[in-house]
């Protein structure tokens, strides 16, 4: 993800163009302009200005809410619409900026907190617009990354004031469509963070992307430079329609290859393992989502809505990390060896087991007999044994025979495993240094391939790092070892994220 805080460690570009807008007012039903404002295909981000209130992008804002993101205003009304500007005014922005949901959740119709800024250019400080947020509308990261937040103003209100809602895209885009990406990233110097514009096209469609607990179908991927922290929200808008296609939501820049899949690190699976593509940023489609909205008012399950309405089965929990199930032991807990998911929700539901790619829980093909929850209230099988990913998929409803009022196929509940039976690709990364009295040893993670140590300490001569026993787990990344007047010897086993060991590290501390 891209907001706030989870990645401020990333690289931070330096970036010094500033642009002055130029006019771009026009009628919601015109297609719309979409100036770069200098900014080249595939180069660096550009600084925006308003000096002169004619910025296109006025209407994109800062999110300030459980997180520090980007948002857009979103054209929720049609051209001919009754009530046209009475209607409240709404931001799309990601799921994980106002809330933080899990794996399977949807949260419909909570209270707002926080606020979005409008007019958010480095140049108009002294006449920015802030908006209360009246009600979080909807909120996910299942499937998608996405939340609607009401605002405590109407649309003629802002419009009146200069700020024009934009429109998303009807269909799909091309893989190569010519796109901006407009965001307010945070910065390492605060008095440059401010909207900038990047330029790009994109690259095709991800049919499955996995990040942390997550997973997300369709994202678009893009290259354009510079998202980081606080970019989460960024609308991906057409240059050639003047549509916004997509919502920036996570990037894989700076990341290394093996934090693959984790927190800030998204991949996409592949047959036994998974990719990054370099450089690459994801972004939820906005395809439809006018459709979730009568006469400006939202509506989850209004016809045509792209949104999962939230309803179905639950598990618990939805996510099981990396497993080897063939261990016969492990440091901390003994190894998985079953799915053990605890089901929930509805009093019916059906089930089954994917590999992905190719397999896909949307899938109705392959599904189980229905199942009564309080007979079965735990799904018990054995995990699978072939490296890889997998989703455990479940849809449920209130009915015993199957039917269409069923969760649909299209939202199902998932419970995702990663099955990984082979060493640590990378060795034990130990620091040790003399300061002293006592030597100061550093252990150092890899994520998933460096995830935990097991260590002992002796004197030499009465200890073998070949010996299993007397090996204690590292709960902390250091430990001091006071020097005790002759050689003692230091032994370390890394473990990957499944718990398989590595190669034992052995170090003489004289």
């Amino acid at each position: 993800m891209t907001n706030g805080s989870p990645v401020a460690g990333r690289r931070v570009a330096a970036w010094t163009a500033i642009v002055v807008a130029g006019s771009a007012t026009v009628a919601i039903g015109q297609v719309r302009p979409v100036p770069t404002y200098g900014a080249s295909e595939g180069g660096s981000s550009v600084l925006l200005s308003n000096a002169d209130g004619a910025n296109a992008y006025s209407g994109v804002v800062r999110v300030q809410a459980r997180a520090t993101c980007t948002g857009v205003f979103l054209a929720t009304t049609k051209d001919d619409d009754a009530r046209g500007g009475e209607a409240s005014a709404w931001v799309a922005t990601n799921g994980h900026c106002p809330a933080f949901p899990g794996t399977n959740q949807v949260l419909l119709d909570q209270p707002g907190t926080g606020s979005v800024v409008f007019d958010f250019f480095i140049d108009t400080q002294s006449r920015q617009r802030r908006v209360p947020i009246r009600r979080m509308a909807y909120a996910t990261m299942k499937g998608h990354d996405i939340a609607l937040l009401e605002l405590s103003a109407r649309v003629d209100e802002l419009r009146r004031a200069g700020y024009e809602p934009w429109r998303p895209v009807t269909t799909l885009s091309a893989d190569d469509e010519p796109v901006v990406v407009v965001g307010a990233p945070l910065q390492a110097n605060p008095s440059l963070a401010f909207l900038r514009l990047a330029a790009c096209r994109l690259e095709g469609r991800a049919p499955l992307v996995f990040e942390y607990i997550w997973h997300w179908y369709g994202f678009e991927r893009n290259g354009c430079a510079d998202v980081q922290a606080g970019s989460s929200g960024s609308p991906v808008i057409s240059r050639r329609t003047g549509r916004i296609v997509a919502l920036v939501n996570t990037t894989n820049m700076g990341a290394p290859w093996y934090t693959a899949c984790e927190l800030d690190s998204p991949c996409e699976p592949t047959r036994g393992g998974s990719v990054q593509p370099q450089n690459t940023s994801y972004a939820t489609p906005l395809v439809g989502i006018d459709r979730c909205f009568a006469a400006g008012d939202f509506n989850v399950r209004a016809p045509g809505c792209p949104l999962d309405p939230g309803d179905g089965v639950t598990y618990s929990p939805g996510q099981l990390g990396a497993q080897n199930p063939l261990l016969a032991s492990a440091p901390l807990v003994q190894p998985r060896r079953t799915w053990n998911v605890t089901v929930g929700g509805t009093p019916y539901y059906r089930y089954k087991v994917v590999a992905v790619p190719p397999g896909d829980c949307r899938d109705l093909r392959g599904y189980g007999d229905v199942r009564r929850t309080v007979d079965a209230p735990v799904i018990t099988d054995p995990l699978p044994t072939v490296d890889g990913h997998y989703m455990l998929c479940g849809i449920g409803g209130e009915t015993r025979q199957w039917r269409e009022v069923w969760q649909s196929s299209d939202f199902p509940t998932s419970a995702r495993v990663r099955i990984d039976t082979q060493p640590p690709t990378l060795p034990a990364e130990i620091r040790i240094t003399d300061s002293g009295p006592s030597y100061a040893i550093e252990f150092v993670d890899r994520g998933n391939e460096v995830a935990l140590y097991t260590y002992k300490v002796g004197p030499a001569g009465t200890i073998s790092c070949a010996d299993p026993t007397g090996y204690r787990v590292l709960f902390f990344d250091f430990v001091n070892v006071q020097k005790i007047g002759r050689a003692q010897v230091l032994c370390a086993t890394p473990y990957d994220a499944a718990s398989n060991p590595g190669r034992v590290f052995e170090a003489l501390l004289p």
